[in-house]
């Protein structure tokens, strides 16, 4: 199951992520423009909330689909490419803030320091990213389709129903959980799938790092692992000499 949750999380993810993607809801009611290819210009003026994030996620799922299904081996092969493509596409529908913040819990969040929160968020960032690539094998065609839209917007809240069709697997309905960002922006936060969100499945190991060490140890913790697994993937790449010093190697 935390397998195909990860794998599910690759598009979204934000990680990415971001998301990494990564895969009960927020606790806490939180739920850049994105740089996509292809991107179509929304005039938030002729368009609802709902209109606009359908939109916007429409062609995100489209080229993470279209991406995915022509290039999955050859990103296998160059970290460098398949960072590249998550960076211009799921990270700018991301908000990492949000989803670090409901992970730690809101009073510790804003107990942190500022350089201690904004190092946090980024050790958050790569490890939705990690997520994103761990999922890359585990790819196998399937296809990512935009159900439903439900926004909230006196809340500020909202989520986008996405169809997940794969050819060996049953179809899978995941929730990618948004929060408005400004009147023009929304950003998902976290994803569902079953009832059960990334943040539901993280949060308490974060929460004890972080109550038991401090926030040193949670961001070393992260920062390890993140290490580890990228310097592990460049060095079993298809040019890692080419790779060196080009993100995330």
């Amino acid at each position: 199951m935390k397998v195909l949750f990860l794998s599910v999380l690759v598009p979204a993810i934000a990680t990415v992520s971001i998301l990494l993607l990564p895969l009960t809801s927020i606790a806490e009611p939180q739920l850049a423009e994105p740089v996509l290819e292809n991107t179509i210009v929304v005039d938030q003026q002729s368009l609802g909330a709902k209109q606009l994030v359908e939109r916007q996620f429409e062609i995100l799922f489209n080229s993470v689909t279209d991406q995915l299904a022509n290039q999955q081996e050859m990103y296998i092969q160059n970290p460098v490419a398949y960072h590249n493509f998550l960076t211009s596409t799921v990270i700018g529908l991301w908000d990492t803030s949000s989803t670090t913040r409901a992970l730690v819990g809101k009073a510790s969040y804003q107990g942190l320091a500022p350089a201690k929160r904004d190092a946090l968020i980024e050790a958050v960032d790569k490890t939705l990213m990690r997520y994103a690539f761990e999922g890359l094998d585990s790819y196998g065609g399937q296809i990512f389709k935009i159900v439903d839209v439900v926004v909230n917007e006196k809340q500020g809240m909202g989520w986008v129903q996405v169809l997940m069709e794969s050819p060996m697997l049953p179809d899978i309905n995941l929730d990618v959980l948004i929060k408005r960002m400004s009147a023009d922006t929304w950003r998902a936060v976290d994803v569902r799938v079953k009832g059960i969100t990334y943040v539901a499945i993280k949060k308490h190991k974060y929460r004890d790092i972080l109550e038991e060490q401090g926030v040193d140890a949670l961001i070393d913790n992260l920062g390890k692992k993140n290490t580890d697994y990228f310097l592990s993937i460049c060095a079993a790449s298809s040019e890692p000499e080419k790779m060196a010093g080009n993100a995330p190697c």
